[in-house]
């Protein structure tokens, strides 16, 4: 057995409380050490880091950092019997295969080792959760417990699938969640009952609020759905440059107008002005899905506004509150079918289904993170703020600047 010694930054439980340190880590029989590539950094582990968390901080100190990329550099001598599943794999025998993990392999994680019913992820009161409980990924080195590895959240990553992309398969498997809880009718049955069907209107148009990282995700999984048209709804000319930069003329773009200090009376105004702006370019249908992949509560009521009148909409809200929609057409939203779908978390099943595309090419994300590479030179401080270059930051704990 080999100790290692890594550096971290560390959560201590309070706001702006992260400091880099030096963990000593051995593994047990029943563990794997992996050394982390890269961590990217979720919208959470900033809110964490802002305002602290009720889930996280009675667990402090820990490593925050979820979404990654590793090697493993040690197994325990007893892995290969850790074969009674739990959460994810209940009941289930989990198999030598899936068991025989070796040096040098490649995998990223499920990182809510979630209790499951009828297939489904339970939200509340899960198991664990990596960079709650368990320390995460940034971090040089990271003991991957058993219970991780019983509830089959070690997934191996192909080598066809770089580094950049396998550290975004977590949140795009969040996004792709959300997506799959989105319900359009179909038909109804003999008695009228509404039939559904979950996923993005295959046929249909999509809008995204958002540029960043999450954005895109949102707007390649549309694509892949079959979406006809996507539009990403945007607040700079330099964002439209990003977009078409990394995902060239697959999806259209629309700025938003700008209003410096504006009223909120001015602000419904310029809302008009941009739904009468996307009935043009739609031909007066407006969207069947409108994801809003940013918290900004003014985008939130935006969304709420762009759902086609022609017949149902539905709607994935990506992190923040819902306040400030007050002023929406209300009828929309409570005579017709329209929804707003939340997301917290992904399944197992949605990040191998990310993966696998990934690995049969139907996906790419290779230009999706900042080109900027944050390493231990920079301060906790600047690594959890950053806006980068409008894109998600990723920590390098192997690189330096100095």
């Amino acid at each position: 057995m080999n100790s290692y010694h890594s550096k971290a930054f560390v959560y201590h439980g309070h706001p702006e409380q992260v400091t880099l340190e030096t963990l000593d880590l051995d593994c047990g029989p029943n563990d794997l050490i992996v050394k982390v590539l890269m961590c990217a950094r979720c919208g959470t582990d900033k809110s964490i880091f802002l305002h602290g968390h009720k889930n996280v901080d009675p667990y402090a100190p820990v490593v925050l950092g979820h979404e990654l990329i590793g090697t493993i550099v040690e197994v325990g001598n007893n892995v290969k019997n850790c074969n009674e599943g739990i959460g994810y794999a209940q009941g289930k025998k989990l198999s030598p295969d899936y068991l025989s993990f070796s040096v040098g392999e490649r995998v990223t994680f499920q990182s809510r080792i979630a209790r499951y019913k009828n297939g489904l992820m339970l939200i509340p009161k899960p198991i664990a959760n990596l960079s709650f409980q368990i320390n995460g990924g940034y971090a040089q080195y990271m003991r991957v417990p058993e219970d991780m590895i019983r509830s089959e959240s070690v997934i191996r990553v192909p080598e066809i699938v770089s580094d950049e992309e396998a550290c975004l398969i977590e949140p795009a498997a969040c996004a792709l969640e959300s997506i799959y809880a989105t319900p359009h009718p179909v038909g109804v049955d003999k008695e009228g009952r509404h039939i559904y069907k979950a996923g993005i209107q295959s046929g249909g148009k999509t809008c995204i609020i958002g540029s960043g990282t999450v954005s895109m995700l949102y707007a390649s999984l549309a694509i892949l759905e079959g979406a006809s048209e996507v539009v990403m709804v945007v607040r700079s000319e330099k964002k439209e440059k990003l977009i078409h930069q990394i995902l060239k003329n697959q999806v259209n773009v629309y700025v938003v107008p700008q209003l410096i200090n504006s009223t909120i009376q001015e602000r419904f105004l310029q809302e008009e002005k941009i739904v009468h702006d996307l009935e043009e370019i739609t031909g007066g249908y407006l969207f069947d899905d409108v994801v809003c992949a940013c918290s900004d509560p003014n985008a939130q009521r935006l969304m709420l506004k762009l759902y086609t009148r022609e017949g149902y909409g539905v709607g994935a809200c990506f992190g923040g509150t819902h306040s400030l929609v007050d002023q929406v057409d209300i009828d929309q939203n409570h005579y017709r079918c329209a929804k707003t779908i939340g997301t917290s978390g992904c399944s197992t099943d949605a990040m191998k289904a990310v993966l696998q595309w990934l690995y049969e090419g139907k996906l790419s994300f290779k230009g999706f993170t900042s080109s900027r590479k944050f390493t231990f030179d920079d301060s906790p401080q600047e690594f959890f703020t950053t806006s980068a270059d409008g894109l998600k930051p990723v920590l390098y704990p192997w690189e330096s600047r100095l």
